[in-house]
């Protein structure tokens, strides 16, 4: 039988705190990432039917939680870690592929996000799809915004979203004009 594994933790960002958890299985799959402080949230997700097996809590893969809190904390990330997207339905794969393309500390609107699937009249099935991804962090619907600059919507809270974008430009901008006090690689 095969075996996922599950963890969940709280992570304290300075003037906000946010729940952090994670279904994954070996070698480097990700099942579900859920921001909510509620380790129950998590669990909910459960496996889907087309994966049986066992799922017991574990601590996360050092490499995947230092990923993820660097992207919690807005720094760009080279990912090892890849979703297993067989969850969504073919159009919300095909927008979450999209949504990884959106580059760090950019954002794009949800009607620029329906453009770029070749549908632009579906903003409303991008807006759901975004709201759907199981990913959050990883496939980076944060980046993903109301055409009237308005945040719109998230699977986190809308204060991380706000800070999420806000630490991505900030780290973008340090690193294009050097002021960062970070030496690049």
């Amino acid at each position: 039988m095969k075996q996922y594994h599950w963890n969940h933790q709280i992570v304290d960002l300075g003037r906000l705190q946010t729940g952090l958890g994670v279904i994954w299985s070996e070698p480097n799959t990700l099942l579900a990432i859920t921001l909510s402080p509620d380790r129950a949230q998590l669990l909910k997700r459960s496996l889907p039917e087309s994966m049986p097996g066992q799922l017991t809590q574990k601590s996360l893969p050092s490499i995947l939680e230092e990923q993820l809190i660097q992207a919690l904390h807005g720094e760009p990330v080279e990912w090892d870690w890849f979703p297993n997207l067989d969850s969504g339905t073919a159009f919300q794969q095909r927008i979450w592929q999209i949504l990884e393309q959106c580059p760090h500390g950019d954002y794009w609107s949800y009607k620029e996000l329906a453009d770029r699937s070749g549908n632009s009249k579906a903003v409303r099935a991008v807006g759901s799809a975004c709201g759907k991804n199981p990913f959050p962090l990883r496939i980076p619907c944060h980046r993903i915004v109301a055409s009237n600059g308005t945040l719109g919507g998230f699977t986190g809270d809308l204060e991380l979203k706000k800070w999420i974008l806000q630490k991505e430009t900030e780290h973008t901008f340090d690193v294009r004009f050097g002021t960062s006090d970070r030496a690049l690689p």
